[in-house]
């Protein structure tokens, strides 16, 4: 072997494989090592991600999927483990609008003669209350968004609760003081339903709108008052039944969602497909057949000393085989007579006594009110008019004021 050959060959010719017999490799910039650096960059912005989440608590809460990402006590429920499910966001990703916006109903049509896109038209449904005399309206497209709005009305404090795949408003009596709960969006479902939990609780209660208690403290469950008068119908079915009525506006930081939010088609299909489950449904043990679609909508009567489920597809056909889409109904119910006044579309019902007697009125999908109800909704569901009631098909042009 020559001098020359036993020399060291030039640095192009050198090995830089790493295999045995050349010089091991030397990590540059360059050559690769911004992918380490790029690496343990994004590893460390993970690991303080994971970090402020418990010393700032700002990491979300719940991973859509797993109840138990959610950190709420689960081992003593007073409902089936089966009826519960993850929504599929985290807790808190739906805002509770805090003491919303409101102008008077009547001026809405000032409103939105001067802004560029009208916030309610008069066949938007609104969430109608009365407390104390003294009436709001929630538009269900600002629901959709919050499900959660804390308010007062009538000089009481209200939470009115949304659960959209239910279709059910209900409002909660939310006292000052020790007693107040501060309700929260849980990110949790039961029987398709919206649950709340307590957000001033390290170790929070989860509450039921819909059965007016908590669910996950067995034997010592909280009842939640509720308020009687609530009605889920069109705006210009309420405005004109409650010509003083206040409305909500939009939370001004919530635009977006409120156009991003729709069940439309959800509440629109013919197939009945339950997006979460629900425990028990109605018609399970095939005894009884004869039962509106799961997702028909139905509101539930209280008065007269009685509790009856009344379809609106029942009273809907009877208002179409007088040719009408709309109009009153008057039936009785125990010891009063009641009066419907009906929509078919989008299919609403505004529900009073006569007398002016109390009622509580609970609008809902069917599969809700007998999720709630298992052992009494088949008897309590109306399944035809009585022969004495009184239809009243609308056919005269609506007054600026009402009938």
């Amino acid at each position: 072997m020559t001098d020359e050959q036993n020399q060291e060959a030039p640095s192009s010719q050198r090995n830089t494989t790493g295999t045995p017999g050349g010089d091991p490799p030397r990590l540059s910039f360059k050559s690769g090592g911004w992918v380490i650096l790029a690496a343990g960059l994004i590893s460390l912005g993970l690991i303080l991600w994971a970090v402020s989440g418990v010393i700032f608590g700002d990491r979300p809460i719940g991973d859509g999927t797993n109840l138990q990402s959610y950190g709420f006590t689960l081992e003593e429920l007073e409902v089936p483990r089966g009826s519960l499910a993850a929504s599929g966001n985290s807790r808190d990703f739906l805002q509770v609008y805090e003491d919303p916006n409101k102008i008077l109903g009547r001026d809405l049509m000032t409103y939105n003669s001067e802004n560029r896109r009208p916030w309610l038209v008069t066949r938007d449904r609104v969430v109608g209350v009365v407390v104390n005399g003294e009436a709001c309206a929630y538009p269900v497209r600002c629901l959709n968004a919050h499900e959660v709005i804390h308010d007062t009305l009538g000089g009481t404090p209200i939470t009115v609760t949304y659960s959209p795949f239910a279709d059910a408003p209900v409002v909660l009596i939310n006292e000052d003081g020790e007693g107040r709960i501060n309700h929260g969006v849980s990110g949790l479902l039961c029987n398709s339903a919206l649950l709340t939990y307590d957000r001033d609780q390290e170790d929070p209660v989860l509450y039921s709108p819909i059965l007016g208690r908590s669910i996950n403290r067995s034997g010592a469950s909280e009842v939640l008052k509720k308020v009687d008068d609530v009605t889920l119908c069109t705006w210009r079915d309420w405005l004109e039944s409650h010509p003083e009525t206040t409305l909500v506006m939009a939370e001004e930081d919530s635009n977006r969602r409120y156009k991003a939010f729709s069940y439309l088609r959800y509440f629109n299909d013919l197939s009945d497909s339950l997006k979460y489950p629900v425990l028990p449904l109605p018609g399970m043990t095939g005894a009884d057949v004869d039962l509106p679609r799961l997702k028909a909508r139905v509101v539930e009567v209280t008065a007269g000393g009685e509790r009856r489920i009344w379809p609106l597809t029942l009273l809907v056909e009877a208002l179409e085989e007088q040719g009408a889409d709309e109009g009153r109904i008057r039936v009785g119910q125990g010891d009063v007579d009641l009066e419907f006044i009906i929509r078919k579309l989008p299919q609403t019902a505004i529900v009073t006594t006569m007398d002016g007697s109390e009622i509580r009125t609970e609008p809902r999908l069917f599969f809700a009110s007998w999720a709630a109800h298992p052992r009494t909704a088949g008897m309590e569901l109306v399944r035809s008019l009585p022969d004495d009631a009184v239809v009243i098909p609308r056919t005269a042009p609506r007054s600026p004021n009402g009938y």
